[in-house]
């Protein structure tokens, strides 16, 4: 099925070397043939002429569009056959213009093969082809960011959300202004997007990796310190709760407790300080405050926290679900 929009109009035959010039009528009109192989959905432009010389010759132009939506874009916007005709409307024999929407009816074999290829290409891309694309760069995107966010955290990951935020506004701000931006460029921004985000989600991993490497480096160190006051106490997580919110270690020695990731989220244990203030939103290896080992535990994963504290009460929390998962730390 094709859409066609034909034109039909008559110039003098006096005036049709005027109309052919190069800045004339007919010039215009064949030289429209480039900006229409970017619209989507269009398939031919053709320009036809009366064989007589004399008198008015009567001038047809046709474009062809593979649906009514494509159509209706064109000939609603402008640059488009007709807008280039009436501009023209000195040449033109007055009131002979008339513009005519209609649609062919044949069947898809009496295609040519080029066309029958291009139409069995739509088909699959359309209904197929696209859809997948979408769903896959969707789930790059989740999966991207989520690892990228994890890795960085804190205000490094609430300027990367503002800056993202950013740059989303102002491709939208672009394709707003230019609803017929060529095909390449909406392509470059979706492969830059993909590029981008697969470097990070790459980056993210790699940068675990080296973290839990360190991690097991340092806990094979600690591994022989002394057992918590009170028997071998451990912290065992779940999704999102703490086994053990109370425990009472003794003052001034290496307390090494084991702990379990039992949940499915990622999980850690930061101890605060004497106040039961937290510096860091995040504990960090070596860091000020105590903090496990690794500092991220993902599921089903083990670690241990090792400190050496004063006497005192401290409070300890998982950093990624800081109103959940809380408890009470007793150094005597």
């Amino acid at each position: 099925m094709e859409y066609i929009q034909t034109i039909l109009f008559q110039i003098p035959a006096s005036r049709l070397e005027e109309a052919s010039a190069s800045d004339g009528l007919l010039s215009e009109l064949d030289a429209h043939r480039d900006f229409l192989r970017n619209q989507t959905g269009f398939r031919d432009l053709r320009i036809t002429r009366s064989i007589n010389t004399e008198g008015n010759i009567l001038i047809v132009v046709e474009t062809r569009w593979t649906d009514d939506g494509s159509l209706v874009r064109y000939e609603t916007n402008e640059p488009n056959a007709a807008s280039i005709v009436r501009k023209h409307r000195g040449v033109i024999v007055g009131d002979t213009l008339q513009v005519l929407d209609m649609e062919a009816l044949r069947t898809e074999a009496s295609w040519k093969p080029a066309e029958q290829a291009t139409h069995a290409r739509e088909r699959v891309i359309l209904p197929v082809v696209i859809p997948l694309g979408v769903l896959a760069f969707a789930l790059l995107v989740i999966y991207g960011l989520s690892r990228v966010y994890l890795e960085i955290r804190g205000d490094g990951a609430t300027a990367l959300a503002a800056g993202i935020a950013i740059g989303v506004l102002i491709v939208a701000f672009y394709l707003a202004n230019n609803p017929r931006a060529p095909g390449w460029q909406i392509g470059a921004i979706v492969g830059v997007a993909a590029l981008v985000l697969a470097g990070g989600a790459i980056w993210a991993v790699a940068n675990e990796d080296e973290h839990e490497t360190s991690a097991e480096g340092n806990g094979a160190e600690v591994s022989a310190t002394p057992e918590p006051r009170g028997g071998s106490p451990e912290i065992t997580m779940t999704d999102n709760k703490f086994d053990n919110t109370a425990l009472t270690v003794a003052a001034d020695e290496a307390v090494t407790i084991p702990l379990t990731n039992n949940g499915s989220a990622i999980h850690n244990v930061h101890v605060s300080d004497a106040s039961g203030a937290f510096a860091a939103d995040f504990c960090a290896a070596n860091g000020a405050e105590p903090c496990s080992n690794p500092t991220r535990l993902n599921a089903k994963a083990t670690g241990t926290l090792t400190f050496t504290l004063p006497a005192g009460t401290y409070g300890y929390r998982c950093d990624y679900h800081k109103t959940e998962m809380t408890g009470e730390l007793t150094v005597e």
